[in-house]
């Protein structure tokens, strides 16, 4: 048993060192869904900010749900080493705090991760929802060919089809558009 503590001695004495050199403060979490009731988050988004640790947004880590049944983003503005940083997250999405390690123009390269908000597959106003199956394709980071194979579905048989990629890397939005046959590269 005593092995255990001391691991998790050592393994506390490290997130405290790690989140000194971070020096992350949050000025202000604001947790809810557009035009409707919300919350303010900001000593619990602290928490995470102590440890320098990601998090999964949602009522279960947050501890607060102020809009049931509708769709809500976490927005966050802190300081990282005297850097102002804001970002927006949606529900279900996992929050990173930046470091600023790597000097600001390094933040935009494919190193940076992505994070895939929707992707829907169809045309002619038959889209489906296949923002799973693409962030699964993305987490790999191997480009790959749209298809109703590789998508998994086929939504309107024997037409041509799209494929809507929304995502975030670096705090910056995209959108990027793919038709049949073409190979998807995320930039």
């Amino acid at each position: 048993m005593k092995p255990y503590w001391f691991l998790i001695l050592v393994f506390l004495q490290v997130g405290v060192f790690c989140s000194i050199g971070q020096s992350i403060r949050v000025s202000s979490a604001y947790y809810g869904s557009p035009n409707a009731v919300g919350v303010d988050v900001t000593r619990r988004v602290q928490q995470f900010a102590d440890y320098g640790e990601p998090f999964r947004v949602g009522k279960e880590t947050l501890r607060i749900d102020p809009s049931p049944n509708r769709r809500k983003s976490l927005v966050v503005i802190y300081e990282v080493n005297g850097h102002r940083i804001s970002d927006c997250v949606l529900e279900a999405d996992v929050f990173y705090f930046r470091t600023y390690r790597n000097p600001p123009e390094k933040l935009a390269d494919h190193g940076t991760a992505i994070r895939i908000t929707e992707a829907r597959y169809g045309t002619r106003g038959r889209y489906r929802d296949v923002t799973g199956r693409v962030r699964a394709l993305a987490k790999a980071r191997h480009s790959f060919t749209v298809s109703n194979e590789t998508l998994g579905i086929d939504p309107y048989p024997g037409r041509r089809k799209w494929l809507k990629i929304s995502y975030r890397r670096g705090g910056i939005s995209h959108n990027q558009q793919y038709s049949d046959g073409e190979k998807v590269r995320l930039k």
